[in-house]
């Protein structure tokens, strides 16, 4: 049993250092992964490789191609819009769940964010990849009060990919578009306060309109690659 357990973690481990490595940008878009470097980086045989390999193809980080090998992908437009569009659906449902549950310690949590979000942006010289770490506290603070564990896990799911959107697009620009966002997180914490799941289902919703009109505006103005 002891064996099994350390190949899961093994496992697990491989899995989720190639997936950061991605979000991070060590391995951008038009990277191939050779295998047999993951193999001789962890230490391992290819069996846990490959199996890595298949589960980050499955949450659609690589495309594996026969013959080629584990391929990144770039990150398009498109792709960003289709994931701003799942967030949209899923945590209207999440927001709307989390005020029903409500408790006082999650309220205050909202708050605290909201406040350390609001100082990283009015300071200047900030980091907008420190900004958008602040961001993200909100939303998994939103989502993990939400009672429906298997939405807790679909949104994950979609947030790890958007992290690597956010991570590449981090840049002088993306203030513009984070200061939207804290509006947003302000609106969602008054429909906590009032108790008001249309409003904060409606809130969160309207904010992920908001990100994919920004990116769709980055683009158009040149302000953004393309291709990530």
């Amino acid at each position: 049993m002891a064996k099994r357990t350390s190949k899961s973690n093994k496992n697990n481990e491989i899995y989720y250092t190639i997936r950061n490595d991605i979000i991070n940008g060590r391995y951008p878009g038009g990277t191939f992964l050779v295998e047999g470097e993951l193999c001789e980086e962890f230490g391992v045989s290819r069996t846990p490789v490959r199996e890595a390999l298949i589960r980050l193809e499955n949450d659609q980080f690589i495309k594996l191609i026969p013959n080629r090998g584990a391929y990144v992908p770039h990150v398009t437009l498109n792709d960003i819009i289709e994931l701003y569009q799942l967030r949209k659906a899923n945590d209207g449902l999440a927001a709307w769940l989390s005020v029903e549950r409500q408790t006082p310690d999650l309220v205050e949590a909202l708050e605290h964010s909201v406040e350390r979000e609001a100082a990283l942006i009015a300071k200047g010289g900030s980091d907008p990849q420190e900004v958008s770490r602040e961001d993200f506290v909100f939303h998994d603070l939103l989502v993990s009060r939400c009672g429906n564990r298997r939405l807790i896990d679909i949104i994950d799911l979609i947030q790890n990919q958007m992290k690597r959107i956010v991570v590449l697009s981090a840049d002088q620009y993306a203030f513009e578009t984070l200061t939207v966002s804290l509006d947003y997180h302000r609106k969602i914490v008054e429909a906590f306060h009032e108790n008001d799941c249309a409003k904060a289902k409606a809130a969160i919703e309207d904010h992920w309109i908001a990100m994919i009109e920004g990116y769709i505006s980055r683009d158009l103005q040149g302000r953004m690659p393309y291709l990530l």
